[in-house]
């Protein structure tokens, strides 16, 4: 990932599924020593958000964890504009489709300027968007 990063000038990252409770500041600064990072640990092996943001560029304002999602609140360093990032990682169940959909809607609700939200949602409107074709309808 760290190549991925460099090679294509990357100034965020936002990845899910890290499986990860925690990041040790060697491994983050192996991915990119130039990078301030923020996380949403992993509940046990499932689950868990990484972001990333290039310190030249940008700064960190504040972070929000959810149980799907994570926001972070970020200004750039030349022209001072504030914006957010958010990484999802929607519940793959369909018991937690709802709370990752009030999540959504808390984290929008929350924020009137501009946004960008990424990541797995888990979710699709309808059966021809599956890759197997089996959509399950509780």
């Amino acid at each position: 990932m760290s190549d991925f990063i460099v090679d294509n000038n990357l100034s965020f990252v936002g990845l899910q599924e890290t499986k990860k409770e925690m990041f040790s500041d060697a491994l983050l600064r192996a991915i990119n020593p130039s990078f301030a990072w923020h996380w949403l640990p992993a509940n046990g092996t499932a689950g868990g958000i990484l972001i990333g943001i290039k310190e030249s560029l940008l700064e960190f304002v504040g972070c929000q964890n959810f149980k799907f999602c994570s926001t972070s609140v970020i200004r750039n360093v030349v022209d001072k504009k504030v914006w957010r990032l958010g990484v999802v990682y929607g519940s793959p169940y369909e018991e937690g489709k709802q709370e990752f959909i009030d999540e959504l809607n808390t984290i929008s609700d929350n924020w009137d300027g501009p946004m960008i939200i990424g990541g797995d949602f888990n979710l699709v409107r309808n059966q021809k968007e599956k890759s197997n074709g089996m959509v399950d309808h509780y």
